[in-house]
């Protein structure tokens, strides 16, 4: 299938929500995706879940069965490159940056079972991520109706511009056993102590409907309750970059299981990075489902102790 351009949203965000995300850190945006588009990706999850990868199937081994997920399933998945490529995501992204150029990071799944009473506890990612550059930005869509007390996404207000010494990281115990071998603070030890105390007023959380998105600075902490007795929730995260974003692969501990063409201190694009705006890498042309490297996915499974 030949690359298209994105679509447009089916309304620009305000300018009042990008000050807010400025500001804030995160912004609920609802009216931005068709239907069609929820539709399509419900079902992509939806299948992803029922087919796991060997990457879904070692994290899983890691959240003890509580917890499902995947990521960079556009390399594997027609329906989440078409949202890559062709969806409102990079053009939305482009209005909240103020970029020239918008580049695809990666997307993921969470999904909680209903009835789950495990919290995810308040983190960051960006320290996690191989990159250098302010302008990344991480598009929650919710695909179940959720709220603050059933799993949807809760940030907390400006913890974006903190600094990062003691912010805990993300919570993935595959990131844990990754960094075993590295000076990062373990999740859940030595937090901050702002961490602890916040007020309720400094939370951020909305009732979300299916195709609603939470679009948050991924510095920003954030986390969600259990939940509820009767329904599950399942969410899509697609993440972007914007001008200046630069690939530092000794910065992260995120797996990177593609061959990504690109060498230290080099902006954010090529095989595994594709820049979408203003013009796709390479001109667009055929695709093709990309399966891991085996050589780095061997890798990356011994590191987590699944080799």
């Amino acid at each position: 299938m030949t690359v298209q351009a994105p679509e447009a949203p089916l309304r620009e965000l305000t300018d009042e929500e990008v000050a807010a995300y400025r500001e804030d850190g995160a912004i609920r945006a609802s009216g931005l995706f068709s239907d069609e588009w929820v539709t399509r990706i419900t079902e992509a999850v939806d299948y992803v879940l029922a087919n796991p990868s060997v990457l879904a199937q070692a994290t899983a081994d890691f959240s003890e069965g509580k917890a499902n997920g995947d990521a960079f399933m556009w390399k594997t998945h027609e329906a989440f490159r078409d949202f890559v490529f062709r969806s409102p995501a990079s053009r939305i992204a482009q209005r909240l940056f103020g970029s020239r150029t918008v580049t695809a990071f990666y997307d993921q799944v969470f999904t909680k079972p209903r009835g789950s009473t495990k919290p995810t506890p308040f983190h960051e990612d960006a320290t996690s991520f191989p990159i250098d550059g302010d302008q990344v930005c991480a598009m929650w869509i919710a695909l179940d109706s959720c709220g603050p007390d059933t799993a949807a996404l809760t940030v907390v207000r400006g913890s974006h511009r903190w600094e990062r010494d003691r912010a805990p990281v993300t919570s993935s115990l595959m990131h844990r056993a990754m960094t075993a071998d590295q000076a990062r603070t373990a999740p859940g030890s030595d937090t901050r102590r702002d961490v602890l105390t916040w007020d309720e007023q400094d939370l951020l959380a909305w009732d979300l409907a299916p195709g609603d998105a939470v679009i948050f600075h991924p510095a920003a902490l954030h986390g969600a309750t259990g939940t509820a007795p009767a329904h599950g929730r399942r969410a899509f995260v697609s993440r972007w970059l914007g001008d200046g974003v630069t690939f530092q692969p000794k910065k992260g501990v995120m797996p990177i299981l593609w061959d990504p063409g690109l060498e230290p201190g080099e902006p954010m694009g090529g095989p595994l990075f594709p820049r979408v705006l203003p013009t796709v890498d390479g001109g667009g042309g055929q695709w093709e489902s990309q399966q891991p490297d085996p050589e780095r996915l061997g890798h990356f499974l011994r590191r987590i102790g699944r080799g």
